[in-house]
């Protein structure tokens, strides 16, 4: 089994200190994804700290310098994986930014390119702000040769005239026939490939998050753990549950004890290293 921890909302707004104080400790036994915001607009999201939030100026990653030098300094000895997270991630509406719009092909490629300029890393994943992607989005991602993290769905973003939708459909809905939780493999949609992630915050259930885990080892396929550095230190809303950093590290507990799964980063996974049921 394959297993990857993807942590989104990396931005201008992020320090050293915060990544280093979630995944010191962690990088030292396999990477750890990060969905960058390549040009974050101070709006709403709970990323933004509340001194800047509201006012909706944009703020470059490069004018974080101290961060630019740790995130080069980490993809260069593999810590870290460099994957897109939209271009400005908050939208004045509230909405998620690459649902739907003519401009999202050009916020990919330069979205994209910037990253890989700055921080010298291969961007070969897309993570969608706030998990909503559309069927403008996936066409913009796929067009640029990138692959999903997280899923779009048929009735998001999969194109209707592909057979690889509808063989991806049918395999899902067997999957939740039969009882199935999470999404234990990698979808191949033809033009790009989408990794499922697993929330680990505070409205997520260790419980459920371990069946789909055990689950994925059984299947030999594949467990992505997905959360939020400034939420590490969360408690959970469920009563008996572990706050967040302690339910990411009882899953990466499970990775690290069983030989059988072998610790990837997302992008290595997603193009290389996944099993596809589709």
């Amino acid at each position: 089994m394959y297993f990857c921890v993807r942590d989104d909302d990396t931005s201008f707004f992020t320090s050293p200190e915060d990544l280093e104080r979630a995944y010191g400790k962690v990088i030292q036994w396999g990477p750890v994804s990060l969905a960058v915001v390549p040009f974050h607009r101070a709006g709403t999201s709970r990323a933004v700290p509340e001194k800047f939030r509201g006012r909706w100026s944009v703020h470059p990653l490069h004018e974080n310098g101290s961060l630019v030098e740790y995130l080069r300094g980490g993809v260069a000895r593999g810590r870290f994986e460099v994957m897109l997270h939209g271009y400005h991630h908050d939208q004045r509406n509230g909405q998620g930014e690459f649902l739907k719009g003519h401009d999202l092909a050009q916020k990919v490629v330069h979205g994209r390119n910037y990253l890989e300029d700055l921080l010298g890393a291969q961007v070969r994943v897309f993570v969608p702000p706030r998990n909503a992607i559309g069927r403008d989005g996936v066409r913009a991602i796929s067009r640029a040769g990138l692959h999903l993290g997280g899923t779009a769905g048929v009735r998001a973003g999969w194109s209707p005239l592909c057979r690889k939708t509808w063989s991806n459909w049918l395999q899902l809905r067997k999957w939740r026939k039969s009882g199935g939780l999470g999404v234990p493999w990698v979808l191949d949609l033809g033009n790009h490939r989408e990794i499922p992630g697993n929330p680990v915050t505070p409205l997520a259930r260790f419980q459920r998050n371990k069946v789909i885990f055990e689950t994925a080892l059984r299947q030999g396929g594949v467990f992505c753990a997905a959360t939020h550095y400034w939420e590490l230190g969360a408690q959970s809303i469920h009563e008996g549950d572990p706050p967040v950093e302690a339910h990411l590290r009882r899953l990466i507990d499970l990775a690290r004890s069983d030989p059988r799964v072998v610790w990837r980063s997302v992008g290595d996974i997603v193009c290389h290293g996944s099993i596809s049921y589709s």
